[in-house]
């Protein structure tokens, strides 16, 4: 899945931020409005004082006074204002940043992740915390990496990366991006166990 120019720098950070976003609307039945909505909920639960400041509807709140109209004219004009954000009307502030990304669903907040994160030369992995499951995210590791594989072969079938694979390479470039950030992913969390257990880290290293 490929939404800007793969981390070409020309493309500004908010830049990316609104391609996967409008890309994750026109793909998927995620409406703008099912996205508005979201990206309230988000920044009310990061940064609630913040959004309470900065005029950010707070629809959960608003439909506890069972008002209908309120909740209508209040989802209408924060309607308009992420519109305005989405065609590029009005530059994305920067306070908007972190709750746009987890307005985002499955791979176009991957991708989102990992175009942003390879600008400073590093990858879209995240801890692994708590009751996170590092089985699931061994399994989007082999599903990743099969994908990749494939295009992979595809491109390397001369023997070589070179101007004749240019419109198949974005697409790799996202998917070893992917398989990057899920392999730091287990690697840390493998780390993290073994800087709790040194004995067991010092019985295993070879000698």
């Amino acid at each position: 899945m490929t939404m800007s120019s793969s981390g070409h720098r020309s493309i500004s950070r908010d830049q990316v931020l609104v391609a996967h976003a409008a890309a994750m609307i026109a793909r998927t039945g995620f409406s703008q409005d099912d996205f508005a909505q979201s990206l309230s909920s988000h920044l009310h639960r990061l940064i609630p004082e913040r959004a309470v400041c900065k005029d950010v509807p707070d629809f959960k709140a608003i439909a506890k006074g069972n008002d209908t109209a309120a909740f209508l004219r209040a989802s209408g004009a924060w309607l308009r204002r992420v519109n305005r954000w989405l065609i590029g009307e009005v530059d994305l502030p920067t306070w908007i940043e972190e709750a746009w990304v987890d307005s985002l669903e499955g791979d176009f907040q991957e991708c989102c992740l990992n175009e942003l994160a390879s600008r400073h030369g590093l990858t879209g992995a995240r801890a692994l915390i708590g009751d996170a499951n590092p089985l699931g995210v061994f399994g989007a590791l082999v599903a990743r990496l099969g994908h990749t594989v494939v295009l992979g072969s595809e491109i390397l079938a001369d023997g070589r990366i070179d101007r004749e694979d240019l419109d198949k390479l974005p697409e790799f470039v996202d998917r070893l991006r992917s398989v990057e950030a899920r392999c730091s992913e287990l690697r840390s969390r493998a780390e993290e166990v073994l800087r709790e257990m040194p004995d067991a880290h010092r019985v295993n290293t070879p000698l």
